[in-house]
């Protein structure tokens, strides 16, 4: 059997541009004129080993992921696999099923720019790191090394790459690092990086509105991250991301000021490679022009997601044209809730620590231990809060050092049980130990008795339907800033690949009245690093009422699924605990939601909230909002509903 060719190399494409933004991407492709079919080639800012190809259709910019599999093959998603992007891109060239319209028209880099592999590096500088690295390695192929293990290497290269960067001013103190801002000269996003005194950890400092910011990043299991951001292989990556997102920090990176020791040609190609070949300082402008860098967080770069479905696609249907969808998977069909907590009393739990200081209480344990794994001497078991399919839950008290914490702590059924098999609760304290976020319960640890027992935050109020039930006198605006803090939980979840699959209001815990935490990651998945959706391999007890119809269908889930779910618990939450598709079952939804009907504004809501409930539910998920774009609709909506009862 013969060998397949080695496919062509991105990087050798001159309509390839490394690692650019989406927004950098749009930038030159209409100041190119966006003209039909005029496309580029990039690679994504993450997952590393992914690319996309951003194409013009109608004099707008659409963004296609083109998916690094597992076998080392290249896909967009619901198509065919090819060797690498090139092969896929001149397959679609004469096959226009696929993308909206056919890439024709290649937008080439001007003759004095290079792909960018990371800011102020060029693919032509990264590649020379790699042939060095990979001549250093015995008994290693260097066509093996520069193809199939390519993403390993860049890996092991990338780890030490902030060394040479103009930006890293080795281990100097805090006041030293405002000295040299200052003499710098203070602008919006101006940084620094250095190390700090116990040679193990580092710190950012960052320039805004001439104050200097200092930020610790954390390295935990090595891997590298600011204080609730997302984690990074290296550092190199880590400021790669600032620059393209303010995800948290005062404003997004901008410019470095230079270590003093640094080579002067040096940095003078490193702020090349950062601006004119990517017309980044064009697009700083654009930004300044709108307002303040640091108050642009809506211009943060949405993750990829594939464009509009091409015609070939199944569409929302309408008129004669209607093709109908294939009837309910059989084992979905029947009821479509799953089993919910009931909390009972919940709301009449007495703590030693008031709500508001709980959570102060729950961050200093997390930030202090990093051990998830518990004794059976450690928790004191007390009232029993509910039970559900999974078993039950106990309110009671986890003993950590000198502290007696209150939390929840979640038990399996001894019959559930099967020893052949990792118990579904010891998945999701799997899935829990990786967050941390102040809207999501935190997993406190795991203990391994008689019975398995997850020990969770608690939330004294209980789940929000239950509470929204007995408490309609809640005005509107408290009820939206609980579902605001749910968007940004979520966006946080979306930010890190973690598709939730269940949420609902039954899984929005209250801390109090006014702080909402999401709660349940048993069906939770975090998606690998080559692939933006989970595809499960058959159906399970499902909350189907809350599903999107590409998850009924396909059984397929990504934080856009997630969103249509956001919008059913939207209208649970304005509704004030009403179940959705009263008394409708199985097909009878699907039909209605194929028919381009949706439900019904509740009866106390207002149009503005109505309108993103919408947004999530269009049928196109491509269509629906990322969670950043609804946690900055929520909080439009919040404010708006203050100012109307000021």
């Amino acid at each position: 059997m013969a060998s397949l060719a080695l496919p062509e190399k991105a990087s050798s494409a001159r309509f390839f541009y490394g690692r650019i933004t989406r927004d950098e991407a749009e930038v030159i492709l209409k100041e190119r004129g966006c003209n039909e079919g005029l496309y580029l080639l990039r690679e994504s800012i993450s997952p590393l080993g992914n690319y996309a190809i951003s194409i013009c259709h109608h004099n707008k910019v659409h963004h296609y992921i083109i998916e690094k599999q597992v076998d080392g093959t290249f896909m967009i998603p619901e198509g065919r696999r090819f060797q690498g992007p090139i092969e896929l891109i001149k397959f679609y060239q004469n096959n226009p099923d696929g993308f909206v319209t056919r890439p024709t028209a290649p937008c080439n880099r001007g003759s004095n720019q290079t792909p960018v592999a990371f800011r102020g590096m060029t693919y032509h500088d990264l590649e020379k790191e790699l042939m060095q690295r990979a001549k250093s390695i015995k008994n290693v192929r260097m066509d093996k090394a520069m193809g199939t293990m390519r993403d390993s290497l860049i890996k092991m290269v990338a780890k030490d790459l902030h060394l040479k960067m103009p930006w890293y001013h080795q281990r100097i103190s805090r006041e030293e690092a405002e000295v040299r801002l200052l003499k710098d000269g203070h602008m919006d996003g101006k940084f620094l990086v250095r190390e700090r005194d116990d040679h193990k950890s580092y710190a950012l400092t960052l320039s805004s509105k001439v104050c200097p910011k200092h930020y610790f990043i954390n390295i935990n299991a090595e891997k590298l991250s600011i204080e609730d951001g997302p984690k990074f292989e290296c550092l190199i990556m880590l400021i790669d991301h600032y620059h393209n997102k303010q995800d948290g920090l005062a404003c997004k990176l901008t410019r470095p000021v230079c270590c003093p020791k640094y080579d002067k040609d040096k940095f003078k190609s490193y702020i090349d490679n950062s601006t004119n070949n990517v017309l980044y300082q064009s697009l700083q402008n654009q930004r300044h022009s709108v307002g303040n860098s640091c108050m642009q967080s809506e211009l943060d770069d949405p993750p990829d997601v594939p464009a509009p479905s091409p015609p070939y696609m199944h569409r929302r249907p309408s008129g004669s044209s209607r093709r109908p969808l294939p009837p309910v998977p059989a084992k979905l069909q029947g009821e479509w809730e799953q089993d919910t907590l009931d909390f009972g009393a919940a709301r009449d739990i007495q703590i030693s620590i008031d709500g508001d200081n709980l959570e102060d209480e729950y961050v200093k344990v997390r930030r202090e231990s990093k051990r998830f794994q518990l004794n059976p001497s450690q928790i004191q078991l007390q009232d029993k809060l509910g039970s559900g399919q999974f078993g039950s839950v106990v309110k009671g008290v986890c003993l950590l050092g000198k502290k007696e914490i209150p939390v929840a702590i979640k038990t399996l059924k001894n019959e559930d049980y099967k020893p052949d098999q990792k118990p579904e609760i010891v998945r999701e304290a799997e899935v829990m130990q990786e967050l941390d976020h102040k809207h999501i319960v935190r997993m406190i640890g795991l203990c391994q008795a008689e019975n398995i027992m997850l020990v969770l935050e608690l939330a004294p109020l209980g789940p929000l339907n239950k509470y929204l039930v007995k408490n309609k006198d809640l005005k509107q605006s408290e009820v939206v800033l609980l579902m605001k803090q749910v968007a940004e939980g979520m966006t946080y979840l979306e930010a890190r690949k973690f598709v939730h699959r269940d949420l609902a209001a039954r899984n929005v815990l209250l801390v109090t009245e006014r702080f909402a935490k999401i709660s349940d990651f048993g069906m939770s998945k975090a998606l690998n690093r080559d692939s933006n959706y989970y595809e499960a391999s058959e159906a399970g007890k499902w909350p189907l009422k809350w599903y999107a119809p590409e998850c009924i269908y396909y059984f397929k889930f990504d934080s856009r699924s997630d969103v249509w779910s956001y919008g059913v618990t939207l209208w649970e939450a304005l509704s004030f605990g009403k179940k959705p598709y009263h008394k409708m079952k199985g097909q009878a939804i699907l039909e209605f939601l194929q028919d381009g009907r949706r439900l019904e504004k509740p009866e106390t809501c207002c149009d503005e909230a109505y309108e993103i409930m919408m947004e999530c539910w269009k049928f196109e998920k491509t269509h629906r909002p990322s969670f950043s774009q609804l946690s900055l609709k929520m909080k439009g909506l919040y404010e708006s509903l203050l100012a109307q009862r000021m």
